[in-house]
């Protein structure tokens, strides 16, 4: 995998730099073709993480509730990234910034519930003495 996202990135900042004299439009198509089919190949070698998380959920009892969410954060947090450096990448800072803030939003919303879980678990503790 490692040597595929080198190789491929290598290559295309060579079109791109090719291409960027003649046609900069077209140079930045193919950087964001690029980087969309190294994250597909990223994502694709993801599995084995997914089934380590599953085994220790099953093993440990743990909800899988908050295993998802952490899950979901984190793709998130890659998925914003990925975006955001496109835009800034590109020229389009603003949305970049758009596209981060969106991101951290996003995050808090799946985390509520957990959060609010924490509170009802402090205030039980907290009635309790």
């Amino acid at each position: 995998m490692l040597f595929s996202i080198v190789g491929l990135a290598l290559i295309t900042v060579a079109v791109c730099l090719i291409l960027k004299q003649t046609n900069p439009e077209i140079s930045m198509v193919v950087g964001v073709v690029a980087v969309i089919i190294m994250f597909a190949i990223i994502i694709g070698s993801l599995s084995p993480i997914f089934d380590v998380i599953n085994n220790w959920t099953s093993t440990f009892n743990l909800n899988n509730i908050y295993i998802s969410t952490v899950m979901k954060s984190l793709g998130i947090c890659y998925l914003t990234q990925l975006a955001s450096e496109t835009c800034r990448d590109s020229g389009y800072s603003a949305i970049a910034t758009k596209i981060e803030l969106t991101g951290k939003v996003t995050i808090i919303l799946m985390a509520l519930p957990m959060f609010l879980d924490l509170m009802q678990i402090i205030q039980r503790m907290v009635y309790l003495n």
